[in-house]
């Protein structure tokens, strides 16, 4: 059975007694299998590890690494290897195969491109009865492409930075967008290929030099402090989430923060709510957001349509999104759980500190609590193998 009763007594009490023994009632006694298709994701590894936590979901992976470190892992009860090939149909077949071997009940993508292709090929997955609840097709592309979203905002009159789109060889007009102008890709993720250009000659030169080779924002950068929203909706209603801003940055002032600290704002939250509404949104979603210290109000930047990589420091926090993404996308109803304030700290963040500064060897409840790091110690033969991965990949 899905519910795991000690876990949702003890570790969230976010279901009310009445709750659970009416989804006890509901429940077969058997285990939940679930299959993550996209196995060879590094964020898959922190979903694996929060659905770890619920002992009657037996987690099967597909993956195009056959020598993934995850195959050893102790919370894998399944580990099927597919070459990746070019063509994204044989990604459906490969999903069908294993349903029908294991019996799934289950398929929850972890990122977008799966998603992407999924939603692309749902028509050819022999079980789409049992795929997690995605958004539609038109509504994921709104959600990932930039300039599409930025429309979207427009029109729902959502606040949002200054935006323009630019293409190679068309005309543009960003005289409204005062300097310093971010640029980043209008398909993209984590950060990646994001500039800050804080003259127009700079900007320029960009523009006529042969990095541009893609369809580009210009965006004003926004004087204030980033902060995001996880969320987990169905039908555009969010049925949990949870909002962290972080305090440590990665390494640029555009990838994913290495330290978060949670807290409570309900002027964000109302701006999400209405974002997911106005999208109709089903599944899960990280929307980055930035506090306009001119404005007094906050912007969205742009939404990850999938899981992120601080899912781990959601469940430390209260919050177990995988687990509740399955128990929503199989009918099992439950209240919207609080989380509580506190600090995350990445492991590699940590190690660096112990580095600098041995007392945090000292802080056992800090380091079990606000730290990823339990899950390392507890699946010793995975971690064996990523890290002699690692460390082979460092002396090629």
């Amino acid at each position: 059975m899905i519910y795991n009763f000690k876990y949702l007594i003890k570790k969230t009490r976010f279901v009310k007694y009445k709750k659970i023994f009416h989804n006890l009632k509901l429940m077969i006694n058997k285990k939940i299998s679930v299959l993550i298709p996209d196995g060879e994701c590094p964020i898959s590894a922190r979903v694996i590890n929060c659905l770890s936590e619920i002992k009657e979901i037996k987690i099967h992976i597909i993956s195009n690494d056959e020598n993934l470190y995850l195959k050893h892992s102790k919370y894998i009860s399944n580990y099927s290897y597919y070459p990746k090939t070019d063509s994204q149909i044989d990604f459906i077949w490969n999903i069908n195969k294993e349903v029908e071997k294991h019996n799934i009940d289950l398929i929850m993508p972890v990122l977008d491109d799966s998603i992407r292709i999924i939603l692309k090929y749902k028509n050819a997955i022999t079980s789409a009865a049992k795929l997690a609840h995605l958004p539609t097709n038109s509504n994921f592309y709104t959600a990932f492409d930039k300039g599409k979203l930025a429309n979207h905002l427009k029109k729902h009159n959502i606040p949002f930075p200054k935006t323009k789109i630019i293409k190679k060889n068309d005309s543009y007009d960003i005289s409204e967008i005062p300097y310093p102008v971010l640029v980043k890709p209008a398909i993209g993720s984590g950060g990646v290929g994001i500039q800050v250009f804080k003259e127009k000659s700079e900007f320029i030169e960009f523009i006529n030099s042969g990095k541009f080779n893609n369809i580009y924002l210009a965006q004003e950068y926004i004087e204030g402090y980033d902060i995001d929203c996880s969320v987990l909706c169905e039908k555009g209603e969010i049925k949990a989430y949870t909002i962290q801003k972080g305090n440590i940055q990665g390494k640029s002032g555009f990838e994913p923060q290495i330290g978060l600290e949670f807290l409570q704002d309900d002027t964000l939250l109302n701006v999400v709510k209405i974002l997911m509404k106005s999208l109709n949104w089903s599944g899960v979603a990280h929307i980055d957001m930035r506090y306009d210290d001119k404005t007094n109000n906050f912007k969205v930047i742009e939404i990850n349509p999938r899981f992120w990589s601080s899912v781990e420091a959601s469940l430390l926090s209260g919050v177990n999104f995988p687990y509740l993404y399955c128990s929503t996308s199989l009918n099992y109803d439950f209240d919207i759980p609080k989380y509580k304030n506190m600090k995350f700290m990445d492991i590699w963040l940590l190690l660096k500190n112990i580095k600098k500064n041995k007392s945090y060897l000292f802080k056992p409840n800090f380091i079990l609590n606000n730290t990823s790091i339990k899950y390392s110690v507890n699946d010793p033969k995975a971690m064996m193998y990523k890290f002699i991965q690692f460390f082979l990949n460092k002396i090629k």
